[in-house]
């Protein structure tokens, strides 16, 4: 897994290349998972795939461009307890990052999840929950 960021510009600062340039000049992969934008800011949330010297990198440019990026933990949770092994959540995944195991029980690969939340909008029971940005 790579790190996962919040990197938040205001209006006034943030241009549409920001991010290719950071990623050119960090030499690094940078996957956008969502993007927020207001009136008055720009907030992008997304995944940086390289070493941590390189991630620390691209983290450093977009802070000297004018952008206050936290780093994020764990996104979602999921409660075995709750879950009645449905499969909604399976079958609704796009990144299989929702796994069912030979005995029906159902496994998240938290790494390879992109956000869509399909799984927590769909839930019968909110065995999954999205822990907020």
């Amino acid at each position: 897994m790579g790190k996962r960021i919040i990197a938040l510009f205001t209006s006034k600062e943030y241009r549409d290349s920001i991010i290719q340039e950071a990623v050119l000049k960090s030499g690094t992969i940078f996957n956008t998972l969502k993007v927020e934008t207001t009136p008055t800011h720009m907030k992008i949330m997304g995944e940086i795939k390289a070493n941590e010297d390189k991630a620390q990198e691209f983290i450093r440019i977009l802070k000297r461009m004018g952008g206050i990026v936290r780093e994020l933990g764990t996104m979602m949770k999921f409660d075995p307890e709750k879950c009645v092994a449905c499969g909604l959540c399976f079958s609704l995944c796009p990144t299989k990052a929702i796994i069912c195991n030979k005995d029906f029980s159902i496994r998240y690969d938290f790494d390879e999840c992109i956000l869509c939340m399909n799984c927590v909008n769909n839930c019968p029971v909110n065995a999954v929950s999205y822990l907020g940005d």
